[in-house]
């Protein structure tokens, strides 16, 4: 069978994000054949585009006719769509995140990695003060891997639990090749991620070092710098290759008041989910906008089973 053809540019990118990462059309040969993958893909990322909750996006979905576009009969009911979140994994989510860049070709990465929070709207003040409880302050952690030149999210990490940003700093560079140079805060200080960068990626790091002052400094006495390898990125330094990270708070910023700075999930894995759907949707738009892909329609045939 073949993916649908959809007429608009957003629909054409997300078809060929879809396609070129070999999603199956179907999970199985044995289900009901009424909505495919790619019909519950783009309503999921056209959703978080519109930045509505599950509810809202069916009766827009109703009102735009949406199921002509997607050829189908009618419209998925929101209930679909949340099982399909549940049913699939985070790691295809943030494949299709990937594809992006892949698209594009781009060579000699300038990354720079930040991490963020995403809000959460459940549970509700009003319910809170109800059962006389206090509401805590819970957020989905989110660490970003963004290219500076073409402002697109390169990779996403995404935890429920309270976690240090240095754990995310090798599982976001993992699956690049080609990058240049590497961007990071304070956070990100580290012998282990510094020895990654210069000796698996080949690239430059730029991070600077936390110093820790003795009692006796004033009186003549160095800050302590542990470590080969950060006393060498002390000494090397640059301050102005490193504002270039600046990037990656703009970007932070312009996904969460285009896109929302808040999700609507119960469970803490479609939570994480959302998140990634999020980062995917922008993508998606910054290079419909920008116009970075010549986008053409492509058949490429899925066999269902």
């Amino acid at each position: 069978m073949l993916c649908p053809i959809i007429n608009n540019d957003f629909g054409k990118l997300v078809e060929r994000v879809f396609n070129e990462c070999r999603v199956p059309f179907r999970n199985s040969k044995y289900s009901n054949h009424v909505y495919s993958n790619f019909v519950h893909v783009y309503c999921l990322v056209y959703k978080e585009r519109l930045n509505v909750s599950y509810r809202r996006f069916e009766r827009i979905a109703k009102d735009l006719q949406l199921n002509r576009l997607l050829a189908v009969k009618s419209v998925p009911h929101f209930s679909t769509l949340q099982k399909f979140l549940q049913r699939m994994q985070k790691d295809l989510f943030r494949k299709l995140v990937r594809v992006c860049h892949k698209l594009l070709k781009l060579k000699n990465l300038q990354c720079s990695i930040d991490s963020t929070g995403i809000s959460l709207t459940n549970p509700s003040a009003h319910y809170l003060k109800r059962v006389d409880s206090v509401k805590v302050k819970n957020f989905t952690k989110t660490s970003l891997n963004v290219e500076n030149n073409h402002k697109i999210i390169l990779d996403i990490q995404t935890h429920t639990e309270r976690c240090h940003d240095t754990k995310d700093f090798i599982p976001l560079l993992k699956n690049l090749c080609s990058v240049s140079l590497v961007l990071a805060d304070k956070a990100y200080d580290s012998t282990k991620n510094l020895k990654y960068v210069l000796e698996e990626l080949k690239a430059e790091p730029q991070i600077p070092v936390r110093q820790w002052k003795q009692q006796r400094y004033k009186y003549g006495f160095k800050p302590l710098v542990h470590g080969k390898l950060r006393r060498k990125m002390l000494e090397e330094f640059d301050e102005k290759k490193y504002s270039k990270r600046n990037i990656v708070e703009s970007i932070n910023s312009a996904l969460k008041r285009t896109l929302g700075s808040w999700v609507c999930s119960r469970k803490p894995k479609n939570q994480e989910k959302q998140v990634i759907i999020k980062a995917l949707a922008y993508n998606l738009e910054i290079i419909t906008v920008k116009g970075l892909l010549k986008i053409k329609a492509l058949f490429l045939c899925f066999r269902t089973g």
